[in-house]
Order: structure tokens, then sequence, then C-alpha cells
């Protein structure tokens, strides 16, 4: 007797922060645990989600300032990045080879997180009380997407069928924009 197979092979690739909000940056949480609204409707739009691991968390820990892409843009942080991408890119290469479709969401704004959206800026030291240069949004990718984007196509592996950016600030604030759910 067959139990039968459901899944969907439906896959968003997530930022860890989605998920977790626990391992942002100090300060910059903007929900208690998850981005619920945003889970919530992947679910029950039939995603499977896998988590990416949070490269600034498992870089500097937990009591790092916030820092700018071009802060985090070393070889080092690019090594690391590309290190803790990998249990993730077997799994895509599985999934798609296995006919998974596939979208990553990342986060706007972030130096690591952020896919068409980073943020610049040349400051040294506390943030907080830093002079002289401004962070700016940057229309570009944060590092860690740059270096997964990369792996995909150095791999062979099927490109995502979507790329979505969110806030999770503004899901906060304003709720999930229609624009997400309707892209998803």
């Amino acid at each position: 007797m067959s139990m039968g197979d459901a899944r969907g092979m439906k896959i968003a690739v997530v930022a860890h922060c989605i998920l977790n909000q626990n391992t942002v940056a100090p300060g910059l949480a903007s929900h208690k645990g998850t981005v619920e609204s945003l889970v919530k409707l992947l679910v029950d739009k039939g995603y499977g989600i896998v988590q990416l691991p949070c490269p600034e968390a498992t870089y500097l820990g937990m009591n790092r300032w916030w820092m700018t892409k071009n802060q985090y843009d070393t070889p080092n942080y690019r090594a690391h990045c590309r290190h803790i991408l990998e249990p993730t890119l077997t799994l895509l290469h599985e999934l798609t080879g296995k006919g998974a479709q596939y979208i990553v969401i990342g986060i706007k704004g972030s130096p690591s997180c952020g896919i068409y959206t980073t943020t610049r800026g040349e400051w040294r030291g506390d943030p907080s009380t830093a002079t002289g240069t401004q962070t700016t949004k940057a229309s570009e990718p944060g590092i860690f997407m740059e270096e997964l984007f990369a792996l995909i196509k150095a791999r062979g592996i099927k490109e995502p069928n979507k790329v979505l950016e969110v806030s999770h600030e503004e899901i906060s604030q304003k709720g999930l924009p229609r624009e997400t759910a309707s892209e998803l």
C-alpha cells in the first residue's frame, strides 16, 4: 500500500532573519521571533522553506555592531559566506535535480542579504556616534547574496524562478506589501 507523496516541489530559500529575528544586529529586530505574516503566506502557498545561515552572526557573533557592505567586503568574510553556503547549495542541487522550483527572498538594505538594495558607508567605530560619512542605500546586492548567486551559477544549479527582497521593518510597520503576496 502506497502512502502517497504530497510534496509540491516549491521551495522558498529565505534569509535567516525571516525565520529568526533573534540573530539580527542589536537594535534592528522588528519582530519577536519570525516575520510571521511572510512565513504564513509561504506556508499557505505551499512552499517548503530553506533557511539560509546568518553570515553576520556566524562570522562576528551576537555582540556585533550593524555594519555596511563596504565593511563586510573582505576576502575572509566572502570565504566565510561561501563556506556556510555549502550545505544549502548541495540541497538546492539535489532538489532542483528532482524537479523542485525555488525562489530566493533576501532583506532590503542588508549589507549581506540585500538582493537589490544594500547599505554602503565608510564610518568607523560606534555607528550611533560616527561622524563624517553617512550610510546610503545602493542598488546592488549584499555580499552574501553576491556569493550565493555566483555559486549557483558556477555549479550549474538552475536559477531561481523568482528573486524577492523584503524589509522586515516595513512589514512590521505597514504589513506585508500586496506586491510581495502577488509575486508568490
